[in-house]
């Protein structure tokens, strides 16, 4: 077994002991760039060849839902529930590359499958990155009806021996609504070094200022950005030079200090 138990929105960092092959060059989550919803393999090769960091993907069986439901796990996003692109072959072709890899759970049913299947890789060939788990385990807001929940009709949503498995847990956060209830976020961040946050947008941009909150009190291996552009860069851009001016002031401030050193 693969994972661990989780409870609504969690996101897993399934990360063995190997060091993995990314591009970040420090532990800072506004570092880490993603390619979305690269399912089909027009799009995975897209992902491929693109700057982005982290492919991200939607995990379901072959004609959910339907008399025809095969045990096969393929890549497609609801309401689609065939895909050219199988699990099986993405994870060769992602595999192959070194891109990291998040996988959206979008059935219960294709979740031991795909853990299943992510073992034999990590057997055959070995897995030298992190992978990410994600699954909306109970309903949210303002979510269309052809996208229900992995497991809402329990509290949690359990595979066994976890801490084997999972590195990290990180929690998808609305970027619009973090900096209203930040006050309950830094406590959450605060229970475990094993917890992050991982900010993201619908089709609202969030305000620079409100990211610059949350960078200013946090580490920032604490929190990732899936932010779009325009915000993305204006806040790469602002966070940096808030870094500058953070360092030239410990310069004066050291600077001040040898002067009146006796």
């Amino acid at each position: 077994s693969y994972a661990a138990a989780v409870g609504p929105g969690f996101l897993l960092v399934y990360n063995k002991t190997r060091p993995h092959s990314g591009n970040i060059s420090e532990p800072d989550g506004l570092l880490a760039t993603w390619f979305h919803r690269a399912n089909s393999k027009e799009d995975m090769n897209k992902a491929l060849t693109s700057d982005s960091m982290i492919l991200e993907a939607d995990v379901t069986l072959r004609g959910y839902g339907t008399p025809d439901q095969q045990p096969v796990p393929i890549m497609a996003h609801p309401p689609d529930i065939y895909s050219d692109n199988t699990l099986d072959e993405w994870l060769d072709a992602v595999l192959a590359s070194g891109k990291g890899i998040k996988l959206d759970f979008k059935a219960v049913e294709s979740v031991g499958l795909s853990l299943d299947l992510l073992k034999q890789k990590e057997i055959i060939t070995g897995i030298n990155r992190p992978v990410w788990i994600n699954a909306d385990i109970l309903r949210g807001p303002n979510v269309p009806s052809f996208v229900p929940p992995v497991n809402g009709s329990r509290q949690n949503f359990t595979i066994p021996n976890a801490d084997e498995y999972v590195s990290s847990v990180t929690f998808p956060v609305h970027a619009m609504l973090v900096r209203s209830g930040w006050q309950h976020l830094s406590w959450l961040l605060n229970q475990s070094p094993r917890f992050s946050l991982t900010l993201w947008q619908g089709s609202d941009h969030p305000s620079v200022s409100d990211l610059l909150f949350v960078r200013d009190n946090t580490h920032p291996s604490q929190v990732y950005y899936d932010i779009y552009e325009p915000t993305l860069s204006e806040f790469k851009a602002a966070a940096g030079k808030e870094q500058q001016t953070q360092t030239e002031n410990d310069k004066r401030l050291h600077s001040n200090g040898s002067n009146h050193t006796v």
